[in-house]
């Protein structure tokens, strides 16, 4: 598997993320279309934060940050510490797709170690709805990178 270059979390990391995941359209359009506003709270050991949006219009995936939770307006947030992120990551890159303990559901079920929060009802159903095309997106850390990055 081919890790990506740029550090966790960062604005390089998830351009390169989303040009990964979107490098073969029929991997993800075969999960349908999405609309979420999606947040990545990352808490660092030093009690900053760290916040990411995605926004996943359609078959589309914009990055967004990093930014606020304020300014970014998610529908959902998934928040948890650098190092729960990190090994998540980390185990994607090396194995590839997610297994259950390495994946956004099975790291958020119970709340530990990762939370997911919502203002509303809509938008932690559009969490669980979209949850098959957000994990494709995280899983594509795992895949080799797009050839045009690659020149």
């Amino acid at each position: 598997m081919g890790a990506i270059e740029a550090p966790f979390p960062s604005s390089a990391w998830f351009v390169e993320l989303v040009a990964r995941a979107t490098a073969d359209p029929a991997e993800l359009e075969h999960l349908g279309i999405a609309d979420l506003r999606f947040g990545v709270e990352v808490l660092l050991p030093d009690g900053a934060e760290e916040f990411f949006g995605l926004v996943l219009d359609g078959f589309d995936i914009n990055v967004v940050g990093p930014t606020t939770a304020e300014s970014f307006g998610s529908d959902v947030v998934v928040s948890g510490p650098l190092a729960a992120w990190q090994d998540m990551v980390d185990w994607i890159e090396e194995h590839g797709p997610a297994d259950s303990a390495h994946s956004l559901n099975g790291l958020t079920i119970a709340g530990i170690p990762l939370v997911a929060r919502s203002d509303d009802a809509m938008g932690s159903d559009k969490f669980y709805r979209f949850m098959g095309t957000i994990q494709a997106v995280f899983d594509a850390a795992g895949a080799p990178a797009p050839a045009a990055a690659r020149a």
